[in-house]
Parts: C-alpha cells; structure tokens; sequence
C-alpha cells in the first residue's frame, strides 16, 4: 500500500499547490510578496508564539498523564514531531497522535500514555468548538456576509451541536467502545493482539476523567485557553504588520483564527493544507473589510511558520 499511499500523497500535494497559485494569483504576486516582506524580523516572535501553543498542550497533556516521568522537554518533542508527521501526510491525527505515544513509550505507559493523549484531545476539541462557535456568533454581526460562507457558519453550529449531543451520550452512558473494536485496535497497533485488560483500563481512565477534581480540570482548560489566546496573538501580530490591516483589531484576528481553526480541522487531511487556508483566509478577511491579499499573506506567513517548528519536530523524531 506504500507506493498507493505515497501517489496518493503527492497528488494531494499538487492539487493544493494549484489552488495556491490560482489564489495567490487573483489577489496580485507584489501585494503577497510585499506583505511577506513587510514582516521582517518580527516572524521571529511569530514563531515563537506558534511553540508556545506547543507549549501549552503538552502542559496539558502532563496534567492528564498526572506521571512525573513525562517530563515537559518529552511531552513538548512530542508534540513537534506529531505536528510535523500531521502535516507531511493525509492521515493528520492518524498519523500524529500514534506518533506522541511512540515517542513518549520509554517515559511512561502505553496504558497511561494513551489514556492521556484521548483526553487531552478530548479537552483540545472542546475548546475548539467553544472557539468556533464564538467566531461564528462574531462572524454573523459582520455585514454583508456572502451566501456561501453564511451557510458554511451553519455548517459549523450543526456540527458542533452534534459534537455536543455525542459528547452528552458518552460521559453519560460510557460504552464500551474501545473493548467492542478490540481486533481493530489490534491491526491498527501492528501486533498479534492487545490484552483485553490494558483496552479496559484505557477505557476506565478516561472515563474516570468525570471524576477528576475541579482544580485538575481547570489547569488542563486554562492551558487549552491559553493555547487559542497565542494563536489570536499570533493573527493580530502579523496582521499589524501587514500594509493593507495595520487597523486590525483583536475581533479581526479572533474571527480569522477561528475560520483558519475550522479549515485545520475540515482539510486535515490535505498536507500542509495547500491552497486551503490562503483560499478560506482570503475570503474571511474580504468580508471583514481587509481585502484577500491581507488574509492570502496571513496563511502564507503562519504556513512558514509551522514549516520552521516542523523541521524541529522531524529532528526530534529522526533522533529517537
């Protein structure tokens, strides 16, 4: 399946580097370019900020594992190279969330490891969701929103909402969902079989999450917080410095990382979401009154961004 995957990843790639062009295109080169340009020295800080929404996941994800053998240089490698593996290839959290499990299997568990990485998960989705349904409140206060990404915000809300009704159904009647597809989880692990007891007690730890305390709760949501905090930092901060969005206010840069959050999630599975987010930023900030150039420069900044701490990740990978 090795050559059908990799053709599989390199068509992908080139449908995104069209959609890319074609977008960079219609907005004009020289406005793209200069924006970039008008950045500077500041992408310095601008990656800076992307490591600390690092930062403060892998804070979270030790506050889930509650080991102290998972230290923060671990958990943080980790979530580089997860990062990195996320965006190289189609498979996005497939690829990504193993990836924190293998490189952290010698510091703790794989009971404990994979416990934590689910709900940690768990706590990043939920604060996505409260992100995107203020975005889209935001989003609707605008004038003159297109058809098209009006009912794209509907999209969102119905989503999230059905998110909500299956989170509801699951801490209230806690199937036993990992043990009922114990063969796949079998075949997906690679190995000739997954002892019955270690699926139950990923299962009971994570459900046993309902019975954590409020102030363990609240450091895991405080991190998430903070973690959607620097990435709206990170929007305000490029757009300040961008020509034509130097008046860009923190309502601008919250409404342009929500969309950008909802395109992460929806095109995961493009690599490097080529041509998506320039596209998707573009029309956000057209809306708001910026013009596409300010949102197609934005993507293409962060895009650099996520290369530059990729390369890390693949480092800290290619060493273990």
């Amino acid at each position: 399946m090795r050559p059908k995957f990799s053709l599989l990843n390199i068509l992908v790639a080139i449908i995104g580097i069209a959609v890319l062009i074609f977008t960079v295109r219609r907005v004009g080169w020289s406005e793209v370019v200069s924006g970039v340009a008008s950045v500077g020295w500041w992408f310095i800080l601008v990656v800076v900020l992307g490591a600390s929404r690092m930062a403060c996941r892998a804070r979270a994800w030790i506050i889930c594992a509650d080991d102290a053998n998972l230290r923060f240089r671990d958990a943080f490698g980790a979530m580089l190279a997860a990062d990195a593996l996320g965006n190289l290839t189609p498979l996005g959290l497939l690829a990504s969330e193993p990836t924190k499990i293998m490189l952290t299997r010698s510091r703790i568990s794989t009971v404990t490891s994979v416990a934590s990485v689910t709900t940690e998960n768990a706590f990043y989705t939920a604060s996505v969701a409260v992100v995107l349904l203020a975005g889209t409140w935001f989003f609707f206060q605008r004038a003159d929103v297109p058809p098209a990404l009006e009912q794209l915000a509907e999209v969102i809300v119905m989503a999230i909402v059905i998110a909500v009704v299956i989170g509801v159904w699951l801490a209230r009647s806690q199937p036993a969902l990992l043990s009922r597809f114990a063969p796949l989880i079998t075949r997906l692990a690679g190995r000739a079989a997954v002892p019955a007891e270690a699926i139950r007690e990923v299962e009971s730890r994570i459900y046993g999450v309902l019975g954590w305390r409020m102030g363990r709760l609240a450091r895991i949501g405080s991190w998430e917080a903070i973690f959607h905090v620097a990435a709206v930092a990170e929007v305000w901060l490029v757009l300040r410095l961008l020509p034509g969005a130097a008046d860009a206010t923190l309502v601008d840069a919250f409404l342009l990382e929500s969309a950008g959050r909802f395109v992460t999630i929806a095109f995961k599975f493009i690599p490097y979401r080529l041509g998506i987010d320039e596209a998707g930023s573009g029309a956000v900030a057209q809306v708001i009154g910026m013009g596409p150039a300010a949102g197609v420069t934005l993507a293409l900044v962060r895009r650099l961004r996520i290369m530059v701490l990729n390369v890390f990740g693949l480092i800290r990978l290619a060493r273990h």
